[in-house]
């Protein structure tokens, strides 16, 4: 398990600064953390995150036991959007382990004042990104459509046609679409968390994700009258 591999690098200490001075890994943590920041910043703690913000000050100051639980609590959805990203491609969890080894590097740089789940959405988007042969796996998939990924099924569009149906007409949907679409419907994030994820301007996010989810309606409609 990743936080294995932690304690053993001998990461976890605070005093071991060592371990984060490799120029090529400080570079990568640096970047995220600078990508990742914006969306972060898109919204100030909620209650809903103050568990996650204190784990996240006792994990800055060396605490496994927080790490454990920051993960247990964040790999769910960092996987499934990540699965999202690459396609449902086995890739997803070689750039899970990544993202957490990104955050463990990017501790410090964490600001306390903001929320912790866009932060770590953003650390999992930005190492996609800088991981090549997920970005082949993506173009791939969003060209050929042959093999499609498990998209979850959105309670906006859950009426409107069968599990099957909502996952092909997403997987139709342009690649930027689909992504604020999910990240908002499926994950909750706000249009200003999303973002600073994308580099976007918040009525960039909200257009993206209102034009995605009516031409997803467009479709599920056109396949009903269809089977009619």
């Amino acid at each position: 398990m990743l936080w294995l591999r932690l304690a053993r690098l001998s990461d976890i200490c605070p005093q071991h600064a060592a371990c984060d001075t490799i120029t090529k890994d400080r570079f990568l943590a640096k970047k995220s953390v600078t990508n990742a920041a914006r969306a972060a910043k898109g919204l100030v703690v909620t209650e809903g995150d103050q568990e996650l913000r204190a784990l996240m000050i006792r994990y800055q100051g060396g605490s496994l036991e927080a790490f454990q639980e920051i993960y247990a609590q964040l790999a769910p959805g960092v996987r499934r959007y990540l699965l999202h990203l690459a396609g449902g491609s086995e890739i997803a969890d070689d750039l899970l382990q990544e993202t957490f080894l990104q955050m463990h590097r990017s501790r410090a740089a964490y600001n306390p004042e903001y929320a912790v789940r866009p932060w770590a959405f953003g650390l999992a988007r930005n190492v996609f990104l800088m991981n090549r042969r997920a970005a082949r796996q993506w173009a791939k998939v969003h060209e050929s459509r042959a093999d499609l990924p498990e998209f979850p099924v959105l309670p906006e569009a859950d009426r409107l046609g069968s599990r099957d149906e909502i996952r092909r007409c997403i997987a139709h949907l342009s690649p930027d679409q689909a992504e604020a679409l999910l990240l908002h419907h499926e994950w909750g994030f706000s249009f200003e968390e999303i973002a600073g994820m994308l580099g976007i301007s918040a009525a960039a996010a909200r257009a993206r994700a209102s034009r995605g989810m009516a031409d997803l309606r467009v479709a599920l409609n056109s396949l009903q009258r269809a089977r009619a």
